[in-house]
């Protein structure tokens, strides 16, 4: 055997290792919605949203300067991205996704969170032009007819005589939320890094949502906050907005973003069975029919063919 072809088994381990990275990025995303299950029934969104950043900072601040050896100096122009990304991404986001999971479900939320790439899907197509093939359009298909499902509990007539819950309306504006971030960093991307834009962004919605915690005026509260929603606090920060971010763009640098999308599906079946162990919470039939539809959707909008070799 040539010596030169064989891998030893570290060397295997280590190229094992992005792939681990991108499988647990959407797990821990996935416990997030749990996490803020239990702190957004202890603090008010704006304060839980200023907090999780500001613990966020100081992981991601460092990290940024350990990657790239220096602060970069972003432009006028791209320090307008980062005001944008924050705003939409950090603050209102985050906002309606904590005021959101104060009256719904995590698993009920994660159903609907895991609709926003059939929305992105279909903003592309405005924007950049972007193909919708028929799998894609197929997963749009599905992933509507799902989220209906569970927005709706299956009773689509009394949700059109009595109108939407509050929490739902509320989930639906960080679906949009996180949609409209999703089609900005992909254009923000072109001018600065990925760990550059998110340690600046959350640096940058830090600063937006200090004021804003001012008139909920809850600041007396965090003192007091019970051991469950301090550890939740703490895994909002420096797990889903922190680690799970830099392990899935180390993932997508080492295998591709349409392999690395293709993890994502992991998130609401996390979510979902986080939900169900963590808090207890029920898994009806009808959102169980509505989460299968939703992450088949889910899968579709995401899938790339493999290229095809190329012929002798």
């Amino acid at each position: 055997m040539n010596t030169s072809e064989s891998k030893s088994p570290l060397n295997t381990i280590r190229e094992k290792i992005p792939m681990v990275k991108l499988f647990l990025a959407p797990v821990i995303w996935g416990g997030a919605l749990s996490a803020g299950r239990i702190v957004s029934a202890e603090l008010p969104a704006f304060t839980t949203s200023c907090i999780r950043f500001f613990i966020a900072s100081l992981f991601m601040v460092p990290a940024l300067y350990l990657k790239e050896k220096h602060f970069p100096k972003p432009t006028r122009r791209e320090f307008l991205w980062i005001f944008l990304l924050s705003l939409v991404g950090v603050v209102f986001f985050n906002a309606l996704l904590f005021t959101s999971l104060k009256t719904i479900t995590a698993v009920r939320s994660s159903v609907m969170l895991a609709f926003t790439p059939a929305i992105v899907a279909v903003i592309a197509r405005f924007l950049f032009k972007e193909k919708i093939t028929p799998l894609i359009a197929i997963g749009i298909v599905l992933a509507t007819l799902g989220a209906v499902l569970t927005i709706t509990n299956g009773d689509i007539k009394t949700v059109i005589s009595n109108g939407l819950a509050i929490g739902d309306i509320f989930m639906l504006g960080a679906v949009v939320a996180w949609a409209a971030y999703s089609i900005i960093i992909k254009l923000a991307m072109s001018r600065l890094s990925a760990i550059t834009l998110l340690a600046y962004g959350s640096v940058m919605g830090v600063i937006i949502l200090i004021p804003l915690t001012l008139l909920e005026g809850a600041w007396s509260v965090v003192p007091h906050l019970s051991p469950a929603a301090i550890w939740s606090l703490v895994f909002l920060s420096l797990g889903a907005a922190g680690l799970a971010y830099l392990w899935y763009y180390e993932g997508i640098k080492h295998v591709g973003s349409s392999k690395a999308s293709i993890f994502l599906n992991v998130e609401p079946v996390a979510a979902i069975l986080i939900g169900v162990i963590l808090l207890g919470e029920e898994l009806t039939l009808i959102v169980s029919i509505g989460a299968i539809l939703v992450i088949g959707g889910l899968f579709l909008t995401n899938y790339r063919p493999k290229d095809r070799l190329p012929k002798p």
